[in-house]
């Protein structure tokens, strides 16, 4: 037998060299040695997954760490001892309110969801949604045992930090189930929370073991990731993935509203994976963003509905997801709902089953068709008790969905009238078929937004949808427009994205282009005044705003968006009014044939894709480069790029006597006294323009300053020259002094011989000018000798919005100017007056969209100038109203100013009259007209004690501050809302804050001119604000007087002229 190494004698150990080993030796060095293993095993885990996986953030961020339970969705800790603490601390949904479910084929096994029911979310009724102590732990994962001498990651290797998603996983597909609790019985109470389960097909572009998603106050009971998934034959196979992917670490980043899950492996490029969660969320109650809710009467009853706005960056507050609009995937959307409820979403119905949950309550399941590759935000959801009206448009159903009393009394019946037929229009012009198999637009109660182009699902704020048995006579228009507009997106927004938010013009702008391009066949007020429509709806809106010195352009580069807070402020006036602008600019000296040749190109290549400013210019100018008939001094993109990449507009300012044209951006007069500022900005300008009435071919201004020579007047007592025919560019003109009394001459003789935008863009012009020292106000206020001719309110509309500015009439005794501008322009307007008022009297203006825009301010002028025959009618109005409140319906155009002119000549009869009306609501949707108009009382006593009612009477709990505003605002109100508040500041203050209490020392300052003023009103609200508010009313009364004082030297000058031209 050979040698064992042991001694029976010693039980000790014999190394084979001879040496001898205690038995305790051995012992303490096995023992050793195996500590040493181990520990070197669990630094090399550590290494290799730090290698993977960058390290978690900051201690701002939650984290949870998984263990591997193959094919479950893992927890952090056992969900029934997490729930029990849980419970505890919080209110916990019942299981009422929180139905069982069968779960979807789709779904994974888990074993939290045992019940076969939605989870129980105890957190969702914590204050704060992100804190979730039995899923996410307080801080993050210990790292203290790694080098402190170990070099850090750049910044790059904290995606989280970074407002964009990484590349490095792109989402396929999405199947989607919403569980919405909400039940007819228990409305408020189920109409809060939500259930959600989603996993979503990625496919790995590049080797990473980290991936991010958007996720906003979602609680999450668990995640995991499966795959890859089998390639080759056997991918279509109904076989489960066999592979898993540990999920290491689970954690949000709230900052940039990510969540991140860092994995136990690297995934493999060109391979698809699937990502499944379990979560909750919040239904919002407040603001129409996300899933909210909106409560409501309907056939007499109280009800309640659960719908979706998402765009820009709300999906995340639905779903977890790649919410970026070119991160576009197709979508499986399932939605669990209560048997009184229908769901809709983007696609039609696929089939409906029924599910029972743990107590035997009953819930539909909607399953919905596979839709086509799209973004995130316009994913769309609704469930509710609605009913539609129906009709086929090319073989495809168009529904109108709205509350059931509104189907029944046919108010969606004018929606239903042109839905359909907008598609088909659009269709035919682009060539490009709208690709959805259904169309369904539906009215909410309320929409923030007004209305949102998701594609199959377009919502609406009900009054852009419904219309109702003598609802105001524009709402046809407005209904119109906002269908085109929506229905425009189709197209443009939804079928082709663009690729970041910073070109989201491309699909605002061109929506608004649209609207009135396709309104007008549908509208023949609007197909013959289409430019009246644009200029006023659009182009003054942004003009009064725009200049060089403005911060913002329509196209911006990426890299200005560091949060995505931010990218809720791109959604403005320069990318829907803008915007529309200068495409409409484009398609004008281009042809529109030319234009829609290009888009035509545009549409097809970048289907179900997204697209940048970039891809649109070169489309255009294929078309441009494919015909010898228009020629462009540059590229599109050399012309367009100034347009979209430069703030504000140019001036372009003609000299008739030679024919000079000059170009510079147009700035404030603030700005332009700034000597340390230099603005060499030029854009390539196109000059539609006319001479003699005459239209002349298309010019370009493409330097600072060029001559052309057939501007040059060749005969001055007779020749007139027109620059920017019908407002088509974006641009501001200066005729010069010579310029503009040719101007007011041609229009004393023959103001038809301009058009209509024309002479409206002329007085804006004009006197914008004039407001920023360009011009002297006289040759603006040169344009008005010809008013008396002027048969268009639209025009006259213009005109008093420009001249009837508040800070001219701070002071009415000021140069006597109320009194100077009374006799000059009643003059004026009483011909024009005379043509409206019969009309208004028989209220016959329901077809007379163009009148019907502007009539509303062309009244209230006539009343405050005291038109004795304006006067009158008001009174008339108001007495047929006291005899019969009924026929107040019968006047909705002039409601307000009928109201406010009622009051302001009546005594407390009137008054008493209006605010029983208020009180019993009989005007349903006027209510802020009415108190508006309650503030017109001339009589001190009584809007005194209108404030007593705001401040006490629980009918005005939440208008009381408009009430003191819109009084203290009024000429006499002014003092009275000083008085009262002597007597009440206190309690004033108490109910509605300091910082409402500023708002009204702010309207009651307004006048302040000189510094004894200042000093006595310092004086006045010093015990009253508190100190942050009193240092920004001393603010604003030093910046109001200094604004007052330079405003009486305009208006000194206004009353010159007028004294000078009154005989004219």
């Amino acid at each position: 037998m050979g040698v064992t190494g042991y001694s029976a004698d010693t039980m000790g150990v014999i190394s084979r060299s001879g040496f001898y080993l205690s038995r305790k030796v051995v012992v303490f060095t096995l023992v050793l040695l195996g500590a040493l293993l181990l520990g070197v095993a669990a630094l090399s885990s550590l290494y290799v997954r730090c290698t993977q996986a960058s390290p978690v953030p900051s201690e701002k961020s939650n984290t949870l760490t998984r263990a591997s339970l193959p094919f479950n969705l893992v927890p952090n800790k056992p969900l029934a001892e997490e729930k029990k603490k849980e419970v505890e601390t919080s209110t916990t949904l019942t299981p009422d309110t929180q139905p069982s479910a069968t779960l979807p084929s789709w779904f994974w096994d888990h074993p939290s969801l045992s019940t076969l029911g939605p989870q129980d979310h105890p957190s969702l009724s914590t204050p704060e949604p992100w804190d979730h102590p039995g899923l996410f732990a307080s801080e993050p994962l210990d790292h203290s045992h790694l080098s402190a001498s170990e070099p850090q990651l750049p910044l790059t290797s904290e995606p989280w930090k970074h407002p964009r998603l990484p590349s490095d996983v792109v989402p396929l597909h999405y199947d989607l189930e919403l569980w919405i609790y909400l039940r007819p019985d228990q409305i408020q109470q189920t109409a809060k929370t939500f259930g959600g389960r989603l996993s979503i097909t990625v496919q790995c572009v590049s080797p990473t073991a980290r991936v991010l998603l958007h996720s906003l106050s979602l609680d999450y009971e668990g995640s995991r990731v499966l795959g890859p998934l089998p390639e080759g034959p056997e991918a279509d196979s109904e076989q489960q993935p066999v592979g898993q992917v540990e999920v290491n670490n689970f954690w949000k980043f709230p900052e940039m509203e990510y969540v991140v899950m860092e994995l136990n492996e690297t995934l493999k490029p060109d391979r698809h994976y699937v990502l499944q969660f379990d979560y909750s969320g919040l239904v919002n109650q407040n603001r129409r963003e996300g899933l909210f809710s909106n409560f409501y009467s309907d056939q007499g009853k109280k009800k309640a509905l659960i719908a979706s706005q998402l765009e820009p960056t709300a999906a995340r507050a639905i779903f977890p997801g790649f919410d970026e609009p070119a991160m576009k995937a197709t979508f499986n959307i399932t939605i669990v709902h209560h048997p009184a409820y229908v769901a809709l979403s983007n696609m039609p119905v696929l089939g409906t089953s029924e599910r029972e949950d743990a107590n035997g309550n009953k819930w539909i399941v909607t399953n919905f068709e596979t839709t086509p590759p799209m973004s995130t935000y316009i994913t769309a959801f609704a469930v509710c008790d609605y009913d539609y009206v129906n009709a086929t448009e090319r073989g495809k159903e168009v529904r109108i969905w709205a509350r059931k009393d509104a189907i029944a009394n046919g108010e969606a019946n004018f929606a239903l009238t042109i839905a359909g037929p907008v598609f088909s229009k659009l269709e035919d012009l682009f060539n490009v078929s709208y690709p959805l198999p259904k169309m369904d637009l539906i009215g909410f109660p309320i929409l923030d937004l007004q209305a949102m182009e998701n594609w199959g699902l377009i919502t609406f704020d009900d009054l852009m949808l419904v219309e109702a048995k003598n609802d105001h006579p524009e709402r046809k228009l407005m209904i119109l427009t906002t269908v085109t507009h929506e229905v425009a997106h189709q197209w443009f927004g939804n079928l082709v994205t663009t690729k970041w938010w910073n070109d989201i013009w491309l699909n605002e702008g061109f929506a608004t282009y649209f609207e009135y391009h396709t309104a007008k066949h549908f509208n023949p007020r609007i197909s013959k005044f289409q430019n009246e429509f644009f200029y006023h709806y659009h182009m003054r809106i942004v003009f009064n705003e725009d200049h060089a010195m403005m911060y913002r352009t329509i196209s911006s580069e990426v890299r200005n968006y560091t949060k995505t807070s931010e990218i809720s402020g791109l959604f403005d006036k320069y990318i829907y009014q803008k915007g529309g602008c200068i495409i409409r600019m484009l398609s004008n000296f281009l042809s529109e044939n030319l234009f829609i040749s290009g888009l035509k190109t545009y549409l097809k290549t970048f289907a179900f894709s997204n697209a940048e400013q970039d891809d649109l210019w070169n489309h255009l100018q294929m078309a441009l480069d494919n015909q010898t008939e228009v020629l462009l001094p540059a590229s599109v993109k050399t012309i367009m790029d100034k347009w979209t990449h430069q703030a504000g507009y140019p001036v372009i300012t003609l000299d008739m006597s030679t024919g000079r044209v000059n170009q510079e951006p147009f700035l404030l007069a603030y700005d332009k006294t700034q000597t340390s500022f230099i603005h060499n900005n030029t854009w390539n300008v196109p000059i539609v323009w006319m001479k003699n009435g005459i239209v002349q071919p298309l010019v370009w201004l493409d330097n600072s300053s060029q001559v052309f020579p057939e501007m040059q007047l060749s005969d001055p007592e007779h020749d007139w020259v027109l620059l920017n025919l019908n407002a088509t560019g974006y641009y501001m003109v200066n005729y010069g002094q010579l310029g503009w009394k040719k101007i007011s001459s041609m229009l004393q003789k023959d103001p038809k011989a301009i058009p209509t935008a024309d002479r409206m863009k002329l007085f804006d012009d004009a006197f914008a000018l004039a407001q920023q020292n360009y011009i002297d106000i006289g040759s603006a206020l040169g344009l008005t000798k010809y008013l008396a001719k002027e048969e268009e309110a639209i025009v006259w509309n213009t005109v008093l919005t420009t001249l009837l500015q508040r800070q001219y009439f701070v002071n009415m005794n000021n140069h006597n100017i109320y009194s100077l501008f009374k006799k000059y322009f009643l003059k004026r307007l009483t011909p024009m007056w005379h043509i409206y008022s019969a009309k208004i009297r028989e209220n016959a203006l329901q077809d007379d969209e163009l009148a019907i825009l502007s009539l509303r301010n062309v009244y209230k002028a006539a009343c405050w100038l005291e038109l004795e025959d304006c006067l009158q009618l008001s009174r008339e109005i108001f007495s047929k109203w006291m005899s019969d409140v009924e026929s107040i319906k019968n006047f909705t155009l002039v409601a307000n100013e009928v109201m406010c002119s009622g009051v302001a000549q009546g005594s407390e009869k009137e008054w008493d009259f209006l605010m029983n009306i208020y009180e019993k609501t009989a005007l349903d949707g006027e209510n802020n007209g009415i108190m508006e108009s309650l503030s017109c009382s001339k009589h001190p006593r009584i809007l005194y004690r209108y404030m007593e009612y705001a401040l006490n009477d629980k009918l005005f709990s939440s208008e009381a501050p408009n009430i003191f505003k819109s009084v203290a605002e009024t000429e006499i109100g002014r003092l009275v809302a000083k008085d009262f508040l002597i007597d009440n500041w206190q309690a004033v203050k108490e109910r509605f804050g300091s910082p409402h209490l500023l708002i009204l020392a702010e309207s009651i300052a307004r006048t302040t001119s000189t510094d004894s003023q200042v000093q006595e009103l310092h004086r006045f609200f010093d015990n009253m604000l508190e100190e942050k508010e009193r240092i920004k009313f001393n603010e604003y009364l030093q910046d109001k007087m200094d604004e007052n004082l330079q405003n009486s030297k305009t208006v000194a000058q206004l009353a010159e002229w007028l004294k000078e031209n009154m005989a004219d």
